[in-house]
């Protein structure tokens, strides 16, 4: 009979290594949302005042 080997459980260090990389705080997840949620409504408006859509007849 041949006798498997035990492997180390080496994976509890990688886990946690990948838990502190993909954590998101909370200053990282307003610029997102600022970037992708206001950002792209200030450029809308500045593109319609630039063509004169807010200016009356």
């Amino acid at each position: 009979m041949t006798r498997q080997k035990s492997k180390k459980k080496l994976t509890s260090k990688n886990t946690q290594a990948k838990e502190e990389q993909t954590k998101t705080s909370p200053r990282t997840a307003k610029i997102v949302l600022f970037v992708f949620g206001v950002g792209p409504l200030i450029l809308m408006c500045l593109f319609l005042f630039s063509n004169g859509f807010f200016n009356s007849p």
